[in-house]
């Protein structure tokens, strides 16, 4: 959780996947290649099969690791695939997909994270008096909204994307005996008065709660949604109103065709009237798909400025509740401040285009202030963010400098070094570990002296576009 006083992952990115979420064309196959020739298949109903490597599945979702190629490169796009759209999944051994695995792997955490369809989401309602509206059951959370359904969806598909982006940074390693638990409010005040209700008063729109496995989260949602209705009820025409143009164009064309056929006008002379007549149908279409896009930013600005901030610290704080819940538990780790603080600070920037999500970019306000810092007469040394305690990072001078240079530490072991996930970062992390100074246990873990890998750090930072 971002620490605050008590009382009582540019992520966007294409990826030549064929097409956005709501509009999408024919999804590629992405078949085995001669470097790639051994790949899972998930065959769907409409006949289609892809391919790629199971990251995880449950009632409601498979998720593919579906390879991407080009000359010279390979892309990996995580398509949630809902179980309604599956015929079969065709797994490999044990040794297959580790072979598979490891082809993959270094590719992984430039993967982009396609959302998923708001409509495949599975909700129910509450129905028993309770403050929460909508339900969602899932692997690795559970959701309850007192927003309005459609906005419940769209927030289900957010933290879904997000905890997929979690997962390649640090893959799970343990199950929870239950899944934690995300309460969204769009009210601040009904977020409050449940803080009130445990005897906290906490400042930000989100928190995690490790004792309650609970992740909350507060927004002014309820009071945009007539709005934001408003805005889906427009695009729901719009897209009614494309389809029926597209049926009317197919139509009027294909009775143009038969009437000069009939007429005995030259198949040569009837392609090219139609073709004339198909490039003013299709920019009739393209102002039409216009319109609609200009609605659905309008949707998306309007829903970004009141949920904005809301989302950016839940992304953090259901990241605390992940690496709890799915990777370093408190009863067997001691993941150190810095290290939890500084991940949680790479994951909280929203997608500015959330159909698809890439989790290496770096968050371009924190590099720049990270810079400065750095380039400013007295830089903070690592020895102090690494020895630096609860206290010391809810300092209201100290804080945030301690937060921003978390962030970027964590950020180069991670993308840089690629160091999470490895049997270092786990030892480093072990209950068990040898004790020691924290700067000694660091070395241990970057395999250098403090002063060594400093400067290396600094110069990585520098360079960091």
């Amino acid at each position: 959780m971002r620490l605050v006083k008590a009382t009582g992952c540019w992520l966007a990115a294409w990826c030549a996947i064929g097409g956005a979420p709501g509009g999408r064309a024919a999804e590629p196959g992405s078949a085995p290649t001669p470097d790639c020739p051994t790949a899972e298949r998930v065959v769907l109903t409409n006949g289609q099969t892809l391919y790629g490597l199971i990251e995880s599945k449950d009632d409601a979702w498979v998720h593919l690791i579906q390879i991407q190629r080009q000359p010279g490169k390979m892309h990996l796009v995580i398509r949630p695939i809902e179980r309604g759209r599956v015929a079969s999944v065709h797994g490999l051994d044990e040794t297959q997909r580790a072979a598979l695995r490891e082809q993959i792997e270094r590719f992984r955490n430039r993967a982009a994270i396609e959302a998923a369809h708001m409509e495949a989401v599975r909700l129910r309602a509450a129905g028993d008096g309770a403050p929460a509206r909508w339900r969602y059951r899932g692997k690795w959370f559970d959701l309850e909204s007192s927003l309005d359904e459609p906005t419940t969806r769209r927030v289900v598909v957010r933290v879904e994307q997000m905890c997929t982006a979690y997962r390649q940074v640090l893959a799970p390693r343990c199950e929870p005996p239950r899944a934690p638990t995300v309460a969204v409010y769009g009210a601040m005040q009904d977020y409050r008065s449940h803080l009130a209700r445990l005897g906290l008063a906490v400042q930000n729109p989100a928190c995690y709660l490790p004792d309650d496995n609970l992740v909350l989260a507060g927004s002014e949602l309820n009071r945009v949604a007539a709005a934001l209705a408003q805005l889906r009820s427009q695009h729901a025409q719009l897209q009614k109103t494309l389809r029926e143009m597209e049926k009317e164009i197919e139509v009027r064309l294909g009775e143009q065709a038969r009437r000069m056929k009939r007429e005995g006008i030259a198949a040569e002379q009837i392609a090219k009237t139609l073709a004339r007549q198909r490039q003013e149908a299709d920019k009739q279409l393209a102002a039409k798909r216009l319109e609609i896009q200009r609605v659905d930013r309008q949707n998306e600005q309007q829903f970004q400025q009141v949920a904005g901030r809301m989302f950016s610290q839940l992304y953090h704080e259901a990241f605390h509740a992940y690496l709890e819940n799915h990777v370093y538990p408190r009863d067997r780790f001691r993941v150190p401040l810095w290290l939890n603080e500084g991940l949680a600070q790479v994951f909280e920037s929203p997608s500015p285009e959330p159909e698809l999500l890439r989790i290496d970019a770096p968050n371009a306000e924190m590099l720049k202030r990270l810079k400065k810092d750095l380039a400013g007469p007295a830089p903070l040394l690592l020895a102090e963010l690494l020895a630096a305690d609860q206290a010391a990072f809810l300092d209201a001078e100290r804080g945030g400098r301690l937060y921003l240079y978390a962030w970027g530490l964590a950020y180069y072991l991670c993308f840089e070094r690629g160091l999470l996930g490895s049997p270092t970062l786990d030892a480093y992390v072990s209950a068990d570990a040898r004790p020691g100074p924290a700067v000694e246990r660091f070395e241990r873990l970057v395999g250098a002296p403090l002063g060594e890998f400093e400067p290396q750090w600094r110069q990585f930072v520098a360079g960091l576009k």
